[in-house]
């Protein structure tokens, strides 16, 4: 069992307000409100502090849940285990429902000058673009990762940030987030913002 506080979050919402302005009500730090995101545990006293600066009861900020219903992401960011770190991507590995996932995380986030390429050589290449004076773009492209295949893991190219798109997918052994698996080698290439709504068909 854990606690949620996807409450909290929607409350935020509700009332227009961000997470800045509820360390500014409230006092917790950057710190405290990171484990919040990250649904760890946090002193009673934070509760109270949030309870009595949004005027609200514990229930309507947080819930006791089971890891049963923990999405991809929200196991990920909870059981996620980094077991290595390259230049380019640290690789994280964890376990849902009895199915192994092997993440390549990017260390550098993309943006709209960031294109994301799925070769047929395996390869996912990054490239940038970037302006020379007023008029011209010239790009930077290099090897983001080869990730290794398994038909044991699901194995996830994950890119930090926007991309502004991802090139090759559902083609050469890739696979978009809503894309289907045709073989249990594919490799899943996503943005964050997909990976927080990813869910796997099973083949």
């Amino acid at each position: 069992m854990y606690m949620d506080y996807s409450k909290l979050w929607k409350l935020l919402v509700d009332k227009s307000m961000s997470k800045t302005d509820l360390m500014e009500i409230t006092g917790i730090s950057s710190r405290v409100l990171a484990k919040l995101s990250k649904n760890e545990t946090v002193t009673t006293d934070t509760i109270a502090r949030i309870c009595f600066a949004l005027n609200c009861d514990v229930g309507d900020i947080m819930e006791c849940a089971s890891e049963e219903r923990l999405s991809v992401y929200g196991t990920y960011k909870k059981y996620g285990e980094c077991v290595a770190k390259g230049e380019m991507v640290k690789t994280v590995q964890f376990t849902l429902a009895n199915q192994k996932y092997k993440v390549y995380q990017s260390n550098q986030a993309a943006n709209k000058s960031t294109h994301i390429h799925c070769e047929n050589d395996g390869g996912v290449y990054w490239e940038f673009f970037y302006a020379i004076g007023t008029v011209a773009t010239t790009s930077e492209k290099k090897l983001l990762i080869k990730p290794h295949k398994s038909t044991d893991e699901i194995v996830i190219v994950l890119i930090k940030g926007k991309p502004a798109v991802i090139t090759g997918l559902d083609e050469n052994g890739f696979v978009s987030s809503r894309g289907e698996r045709k073989n249990k080698t594919d490799i899943y290439v996503m943005s964050e913002a997909a990976f927080k709504l990813f869910s796997p068909r099973q083949i």
